[in-house]
């Protein structure tokens, strides 16, 4: 059967992945490989030829933006007014629904607890206890202590929640760790107070909160199919009110993600919900996009390799029509900012997308008065500045990788964890630099055509270095 979605005709791998129903499936798409394309196709067949209604399907994607994107493809191909939801958008729902009140916390909600219960924390015996020095709590160390407990409880609620599961992780602990524990379980504690006096819930609460209410009550839905796009960056709290819904709906899921481009673990995402899919929703069919539209097979040699080198990650067979002799560039410099300038004359690409590891790198390479809100002011001509994390599910033209030293905050970050998360972090590293590694293959394959990489002569990344020694034949050499 032939699949018609936007004006293109979905391939075979596409096709299959659209024509299942009535199982869960998981589909594991390479970059580039027509997601979107397929998810519409899905739904274009449950509609058209399954006559399933379009509000007998639950959509849910992991931004704004990218649901609306999905929303409008939707209308554009079938006509029909639909919505396509974030893990928010349904959880509140889900509490209108019921007719519960809320009021959505600031962001900065728990930072500014944390440090004003720590403030006020300073003449606590068992804060002293941990605390020898009064003159402590105005050190940088203590800076960083606060932000590790601000990134622990984050941690928590996203994939624990319920406070009595504290008492488990510190009953498990190293007896050095307990009272540290202790302080941010106190802490936990005064920050659901807090919530709950002002009546606030945070992003998380609202998934729980769903949850729960889906668990006691059911949900006013007869949702028959459930498809999920980007399931490598879920939650166990976002995976928990998704089978809370499939039991009382009884709906078959369809989960669509890449655990090449999984790159949120420090918000609370786990890669072990992707991994462990199969397992956790059985009996599931596993399918694979692994024609790339966008990359050249040159290119994600390299990147699929590259990636790849980790056995834990999904091996796939990635395939491209596209053919670029030498699609990736390394730009040698000795002058970080005077040759960048020189890079970008010689890159000549009207369309230009930037990536760099932090959202002040770009700062290293230009003076702030050429860049106006990501934009450079600078050759007449579309190039602008990303982080590498928010450019995932973009592309553009040709692409210039920065920051690519070997120094503690480039890439790959040498930034390690404090130890106090280990009992928070359920995915954990065991091949060397195992997320880093994954946020070079992003940056790497958002190009179109070339990908250039901005390197020093001295000290480069050791990323560059392992290109150049696995995969030179791929690989041009500009010296500035």
């Amino acid at each position: 059967m032939e699949i018609n979605v936007l004006g293109n005709t979905l391939d075979k791998e596409q096709t299959k992945a659209a024509l299942v129903n009535n199982k869960n499936t998981i589909i594991i798409a390479g970059a580039g490989s027509g997601k979107s394309l397929t998810m519409v196709g899905k739904i274009k067949y449950l509609v058209k030829n399954k006559n399933i209604d379009l509000k007998d399907i639950l959509c849910i994607t992991f931004t704004n933006n990218a649901a609306l994107s999905l929303e409008k493809k939707i209308k554009k191909e079938l006509n029909l007014d639909n919505k396509v939801y974030t893990f928010h958008k349904i959880s509140l729902e889900i509490l209108k629904n019921n007719h519960i009140k809320y009021q959505i916390a600031q962001d900065n909600l728990l930072e500014y607890l944390v440090n004003e219960i720590l403030d006020s924390l300073d003449n606590e015996a068992y804060f002293k206890k941990y605390f020898l020095n009064n003159n402590y709590i105005y050190t940088n160390e203590f800076k960083e202590y606060k932000k590790n407990i601000i990134r622990f409880i984050s941690l928590f609620i996203a994939n624990y929640y319920e406070i009595e599961y504290f008492d488990k992780i510190i009953k498990k602990a190293k007896r050095k760790d307990r009272n540290y524990l202790k302080i941010i379980k106190k802490i936990y504690q005064m920050y659901i107070i807090e919530k709950q006096s002002q009546g606030l819930i945070d992003f998380d609460d609202m998934i729980y909160m769903a949850t729960k209410i889906v668990k006691e009550k059911g949900i006013n839905k007869n949702y028959k199919y459930i498809i999920i796009d980007e399931y490598q960056d879920t939650s166990k709290v976002r995976e928990n009110l998704v089978k809370e819904i499939i039991i009382k709906t009884k709906a078959f899921i369809t989960v669509v993600g890449d655990d090449f481009q999984s790159i949120y673990r420090f918000s609370g995402c786990d890669l072990n919900n992707f991994l462990d899919f199969p397992h956790n929703f059985r009996p599931v069919k596993k399918l694979y996009l692994t024609n790339t539209y966008r990359n050249s097979q040159e290119l994600i040699n390299v990147a699929g390799s590259f990636v790849m080198k980790n056995k834990r990650q999904i091996y796939k067979n990635l395939k491209s029509q596209k053919r670029i002799n030498k699609p990736i560039v390394i730009m040698y410099y000795n002058d970080l900012k005077n040759d960048f300038h020189k890079a970008l004359n010689y890159i000549n690409s009207d369309n230009l997308m930037i990536l760099g590891r932090n959202n002040k790198d770009i700062y290293d390479c230009v003076n702030k008065d050429e860049i106006i809100n990501d934009t450079l002011k600078i050759l007449n001509k579309n190039i602008y500045y990303k982080t590498i994390h928010k450019a995932k599910g973009l592309e553009e033209d040709n692409i210039l990788v920065i920051n690519l030293t070997n120094e503690v905050n480039s890439l790959p970050s040498k930034i390690e964890d404090n130890y106090i998360l280990k009992y928070v972090l359920i995915y954990k590293d065991i091949y060397p630099f195992e997320e880093e590694r994954r946020l070079f293959y992003v940056a790497l394959t958002r190009t179109k055509n070339y990908c250039y990489l901005y390197v020093p002569k001295k000290n480069p990344s050791i990323f560059i270095e392992e290109l150049v020694n696995d995969y030179k034949e791929y690989i041009s050499f500009i010296y500035l």
